[in-house]
């Protein structure tokens, strides 16, 4: 706890000193928390020196997060949708920052999304973090605490994909991950970082992924398979920057066979 106050807190007061400077463009317009960053203390945080600027998009991050994907893009300036998919940003409510898991379709057809379930509660709204101009696009329908998920029923302005932003879901589930397996995921603080697998019963994955609060949701993957969604650490030292290497805490994430089954709505890939 101590360590990752002074860590912040440092942090902020050379981002004082340092000055920063904002790269002016539509999206930041939009959503205050887009930040370009050009000063030197911000790419050496980000692990990223030798660069000409670094993205910030979750307060208390000091990663280069991923910029909009470009086929949210463009779903939005050519269709007015958002667009849901494996590793979406998306704010929930008026205070919630997290990730979307995976998106697709229920029985009956209707377009869904899955992230976390602290990240919200039922009846709350979902805007997409890549598509703030299109307003909310989502709602959260249900919420299951014991699994740690939450299902978004997405509303007529909304598209989902198997693919977002370079990471892709073909597969629900996989074999439980062995000792020392790498696991990826895609979160929106922290962007897309991997790491060793310590446990996995087929209930729950423990892993070293990088991760910190908004990739909460996140997909855990193994290639293109969807192993889980990210709960959360099970210590307090969230991964606030690469500088701290991989002394961070280990990372909870809840099998997505055993979201998929408790769901029950026949969820199906796009």
């Amino acid at each position: 706890m101590v360590r990752r106050h002074l860590l912040a807190s440092v942090a902020a007061a050379l981002l004082v000193i340092a000055g920063v400077a904002q790269v002016p463009s539509a999206q930041a317009q939009e959503d205050p928390n887009y930040i370009w960053r050009t000063d030197p203390v911000s790419k050496v945080l980000a692990g990223k020196p030798m660069v000409d600027r670094v993205l910030h998009r979750v307060p208390g991050s000091f990663h280069d997060a991923a910029p909009i994907a470009p086929e949210a893009w463009e779903a939005q300036q050519a269709r007015g949708k958002a667009l849901y998919g494996p590793g979406t940003p998306i704010y929930v409510g008026d205070e919630s920052i997290c990730t979307v898991a995976v998106a697709g379709y229920d029985a009956r057809g209707r377009m869904v999304a899955v992230t976390a379930g602290h990240c919200g509660s039922e009846g709350q709204p979902v805007t997409s973090a890549d598509a703030v101009g299109v307003g909310h696009s989502g709602r959260i329908v249900a919420v299951n605490r014991e699994l740690d998920y939450a299902v978004i029923e997405l509303g007529p302005n909304a598209e989902v994909s198997r693919t977002y932003n370079g990471v892709t879901v073909n597969h629900l589930g996989a074999e439980p991950r062995a000792l020392g397996q790498v696991v990826c995921k895609s979160g929106f603080a922290s962007a897309q970082t991997c790491g060793l697998t310590w446990f996995d019963d087929g209930h729950t994955n423990l892993n070293q992924v990088c991760a910190m609060q908004g990739d909460s949701g996140a997909p855990l993957l193994a290639g293109d398979a969807l192993v889980g969604i990210i709960n959360g650490g099970i210590l307090n030292a969230p991964c606030q920057t690469p500088l701290q290497g991989p002394l961070f805490s280990p990372t909870s994430s809840a099998r997505i066979e055993n979201i998929i089954g408790a769901m029950n709505n026949g969820f199906r890939l796009p």
